[in-house]
């Protein structure tokens, strides 16, 4: 099997998980990165196989200091990333203005500002035939009410994967976007629907698997998912 190095932030729960969930299988080296130890040793558990290599990176990505020392825990093991999946991301609920008003600059810094520095810090282990996932949301293209800031930080983000696009197309570095709606995490316990309600997170990454086995002449470029019954507002 061909030698395949990865790196997924935001690994150790949700969407994150279950991405290294469907990747693993096809993978040599491994690296995960989240702010929590123990749900990172929780998932290299559960991941762990012969002939796949674990790296766990403890990492406060909100900071200057969490960029550089992953990146600089990748680039030491792993010269070449053949994929990265850039899901790192925080959403917290409030109004643009007044007192409920949302942290929209914590925001901007996870969603926006800390891909664009960790994409710099590894920029040289990008070469052709690699990929990149960047984890967006239906959020880029749609104002929910009572999440402005939200929103604005993933728009923003949107334009930067337009960016990153063209930037890499000459590398022969694929970049996809991923947007999806609702999906299920701990953060919707005790909401008044059936969980059925929300899309799995496993749907997000067997989509994700898909885009990726796509031959190197094709990609595709936005992979917006949904539940079947739309958005929750």
């Amino acid at each position: 099997m061909k030698s395949i190095s990865a790196l997924i932030t935001g690994a150790s729960k949700g969407i994150g998980l279950e991405v290294a969930k469907r990747f693993a299988p096809m993978v040599s080296e491994l690296h995960l990165a989240a702010r929590g130890k123990d749900g990172l040793q929780k998932a290299a558990r559960l991941l762990q196989r012969e002939g796949l290599t674990i790296h766990l990176h403890t990492v406060d990505l909100t900071t200057d200091h969490g960029v550089e020392a992953l990146a600089t825990g990748v680039k030491e093991s792993t010269p070449k990333l053949d994929l990265l999946v850039n899901n790192a991301g925080v959403f917290l609920p409030g109004t643009l203005v007044g007192e409920s008003s949302c942290n929209l600059s914590y925001m901007m810094n996870l969603n926006v500002l800390s891909h664009c520095k960790l994409l710099n810090k590894l920029d040289g282990c990008f070469q052709r035939g690699g990929y990149i996932f960047e984890m967006s949301s239906v959020a880029a293209r749609k104002l929910f009410l009572g999440k402005p800031g939200y929103s604005i930080s993933k728009q923003a983000q949107g334009a930067m994967i337009e960016a990153l696009r063209h930037e890499m197309r000459p590398r022969g570095v694929r970049v996809t976007s991923v947007m999806p709606g609702p999906t299920w995490s701990n953060s919707w316990e005790g909401a008044q629907f059936p969980k059925e309600r929300l899309l799995d997170a496993s749907h997000v990454a067997d989509m994700m698997f898909a885009a990726w086995q796509l031959p190197q002449e094709a990609v595709l470029e936005e992979l917006v998912i949904r539940p079947f019954d739309g958005d929750i507002e």
